[in-house]
């Protein structure tokens, strides 16, 4: 495995589609410390533009995943891919012995989610998922008060990632791109996706909630929907989740792509013996059980997926612990695909302490 220089870590982008350059807009925030030196899609123009815009025209371009492993100056792999890729892609990159950054979902089954447990076990790389959201500052800070015992045990965790995707219900491009397939496109496939909304955009939802309630979940129950997009046919645009915590707490997540959640726009609750917390992508409220009023703090608009990149960067070069581990991914992939089998059977799903069985 190459081992990483403490200046600046040479990266690989595999994938550079609409993703693809969020990324590599990230990657640039980070130039201090990283630098892109290799790009790699099917799309030899799109390769060509990620090149050109991020890392002015230098960086050496590849059509696939094994022609950029084979290049020995790239120390890490950033995976941009459709969903059904991420297994075999984030196997092959830790066989090589680089460290990857791998955009969610963790892969599309728990089969394939132990095979990427073993892959992380056998590496002396640095996995890391691309869980954006856990760097949200009113997040990040909600985590830290409810760690210090502000709300005393917690009771109730509700967590909502909302929006509503015209463009997928319209099929409008997203990317401004010379070439290459679209997201949508691929989304259309639920082979390739692996699953509707849920498995998606309700990612953010699944891990924001794991990450608040600081407990492993032993329970799901979940209802889904097809509200908004006729293109996803049998599959779900909406879901609603109830989780049970080994702490005793209970979970509630609504994701979708049907509907918004303005004009507040709470992305998570967090309800304890002592009082409540509420956050968005820049205020955080903090209310205390008897008290009428409670107190606000709002936080400046910052790029979730820059401060991603940089606690991946402090993971590789400086040996902190991943917030965004193997485990952690793996837990939120039981729970989404517990959800899935609840709503299947129309049951309450068991979740087993091993993260990669259901």
């Amino acid at each position: 495995m190459p081992e990483p220089r403490r200046d600046q870590l040479r990266v690989g982008v595999v994938g550079a589609g609409w993703i693809g350059q969020v990324h590599g807009r990230a990657w640039r925030a980070n130039s201090s410390r990283a630098r892109i030196v290799a790009v790699a899609d099917t799309s030899p123009e799109r390769a060509e533009g990620l090149s050109r815009e991020i890392a002015g025209g230098t960086a050496r371009l590849y059509t696939d995943l094994q022609g950029i492993l084979a290049d020995p100056e790239v120390e890490a792999i950033d995976l941009c891919l459709p969903h059904n890729l991420h297994r075999d892609a984030v196997v092959a990159a830790l066989g090589a012995g680089r460290h990857v950054l791998a955009e969610k979902p963790l892969c599309l089954s728990l089969e394939e989610a132990r095979s990427i447990g073993e892959a992380v076990a056998s590496s002396r790389a640095h996995f890391m998922s691309a869980h954006n959201q856990l760097f949200s500052p009113p997040l990040a800070e909600a985590r830290r008060l409810i760690r210090e015992g502000t709300l005393g045990p917690v009771y109730v965790v509700r967590s909502t990632e909302a929006g509503r995707n015209s463009s997928f219900r319209e099929l409008r491009p997203i990317e401004h791109l010379p070439s290459g397939e679209s997201s949508w496109d691929w989304r259309l496939d639920p082979a390739r996706a692996g699953g509707g909304e849920l498995l998606d955009t309700g990612w953010h939802a699944a891990y924001r909630l794991l990450s608040l309630a600081d407990s492993r979940p032993v329970e799901v129950t979940a209802m889904l929907a097809n509200l908004y997009i006729p293109q996803l046919g049998e599959r779900e645009d909406t879901g609603a989740v109830l989780v049970r915590f080994e702490s005793g707490a209970l979970g509630c997540l609504v994701s979708s792509w049907a509907f918004s959640e303005a004009p507040v726009g709470w992305s998570f609750h967090v309800s304890g013996a002592l009082g409540s917390l509420a956050g968005s992508a820049t205020r955080l409220v903090h209310g205390t059980n008897g008290f009428p009023t409670a107190a606000e703090r709002v936080f400046d608009r910052v790029d979730t997926f820059a401060l991603e990149i940089a606690h991946f960067l402090d993971v590789v070069l400086e040996g902190a612990e991943c917030l965004a581990s193997f485990e952690h991914a793996a837990r939120a992939l039981q729970l989404i695909l517990g959800a899935y089998r609840s709503a299947a059977e129309r049951r309450t799903v068991a979740l087993p302490e091993d993260p990669t069985e259901l």
